[in-house]
């Protein structure tokens, strides 16, 4: 998906109408297309947009698309386990049940 994404910011920055309308037209992948991007697109093949004009809104997709598949899903991250310290479970105890309720956990960076 990145690099069909890839593909059309380039066609665009390019100007390139014949590529652009190609990938739009004949790819499976357009459908996918959120309307704001596709109304762009659009709009760079008929020539309604300035010499200067810059593709924000396929741009902004596709920085969403990436940043989606670059994170992890919640299920694959390892389970942080709590440590409790023997030095502070002695005191903990003294203290009475509303402190045993906290626990210490791990640094990590």
């Amino acid at each position: 998906m990145l690099t069909y994404l890839d593909a059309l910011c380039d066609a665009m920055v390019g100007r390139d109408l014949s590529r652009l309308r190609a990938l739009v037209d004949d790819h499976p992948l357009a459908r996918l297309l959120p309307t704001e991007a596709l109304s762009e697109v659009r709009r760079f093949l008929a020539g309604k947009v300035s010499a200067h004009a810059v593709p924000l809104m396929m741009l902004r997709f596709r920085d969403q698309t990436a940043r989606l598949l670059s994170e992890l899903p919640r299920a694959e991250l390892p389970p942080a386990e709590p440590v409790m310290r023997p030095h502070l479970s002695a005191s903990i105890k003294r203290r009475g049940r509303s402190r045993a309720k906290q626990m210490e956990l791990p640094l990590s960076a």
